[in-house]
């Protein structure tokens, strides 16, 4: 994780803006929900002042995300650049390994681009989703907070096995364009057991998310009946407002088997970069 550091340290400015654009759309688009409520109860009365400030939000969201993107290109195409052009350089390392971990490092510059994101919004989400829930009715708040800790004890129940069939998989991926030199059998054999390998790791991270999506649905159900049997004075706005912060904080949840899957193949690659 040493080298993440690094690359976070060499970047830090063009990051830090990057990262702080998603964070101030993520914002917006965290109170949306409860806008939303509010403009359905107001339009029932003919009003439109929360519908227009619901618009103006959707406005924002989109120039911070068009804004974000251009700069997306052209910070994380360096990086990589920047990356491949020093590790190509060490001689000391046959062609093969070279290529393939060459391919690997686009995985480091996407834990950068993709996961850094995710986590950004999922964080927001998570605290943002949690408190409006707690406000709306506290017993509720209760019920999906130990939602997290059932997701992830479901989730460790494969964790071990997943990081073990990572690594296996970058060693044989290591091996691509020597079975390429050899004979037409080692081709064949490479492509066979790269398949069964995805299949496997396919096979588990499918278990995992099966799970996982089994304890979130019973969890939002649950509740979604002691939110309507318990609270007050609900309108039409309101019950759906916290729906879908229910349904989005324990959908931000899902975020659990991805930092798990990702921490284990980022770890093993960047144990290769070094």
């Amino acid at each position: 994780m040493y080298k993440l550091i690094q690359i976070f340290k060499q970047y830090k400015y063009k990051l830090s803006i990057i990262y702080m654009l998603m964070f101030f759309s993520e914002l917006i688009i965290i109170v949306q929900p409860y806008m939303l409520g509010k403009s359905i109860d107001a339009l029932i009365l003919s009003n439109y002042g929360w519908v227009s400030l619901l618009g103006v939000t959707y406005i924002l969201t989109s120039l911070f995300t068009y804004k974000q993107m251009i700069l997306d290109t052209k910070v994380y195409t360096g990086i990589y650049n920047d990356m491949v052009f020093k590790f190509i350089k060490n001689t000391s390392i046959d062609t093969s390994v070279k290529l393939a971990r060459t391919d690997m490092a686009k995985d480091v510059v996407n834990v950068l681009e993709g996961y850094v994101h995710y986590y950004i919004a999922t964080i927001v989400t998570i605290i943002g989703s949690i408190t409006f829930i707690y406000k709306s009715n506290f017993n509720v708040g209760l019920i999906v907070t130990f939602g997290c800790i059932f997701i992830a004890g479901s989730v460790m129940v494969y964790y071990k096995k997943i990081k073990q069939v990572i690594a296996v998989m970058n060693n044989h991926y290591e091996t691509k364009v020597d079975s390429f030199y050899k004979h037409d059998t080692d081709i064949w054999s490479f492509f066979i057991r790269k398949r069964k390998l995805d299949i496997i790791n396919s096979n588990l991270q499918g278990k995992s998310w099966l799970l996982v999506r089994l304890i979130k649905h019973c969890f939002l159900i649950a509740s979604l009946l002691l939110l309507i049997n318990t609270t007050d004075n609900l309108t039409t706005g309101s019950i759906i407002t916290v729906y879908m912060y229910l349904n989005t904080f324990l959908e931000s949840l899902m975020s659990i088997p991805v930092s798990v899957e990702m921490y284990s193949r980022l770890t093993d690659i960047l144990r290769r970069l070094d």
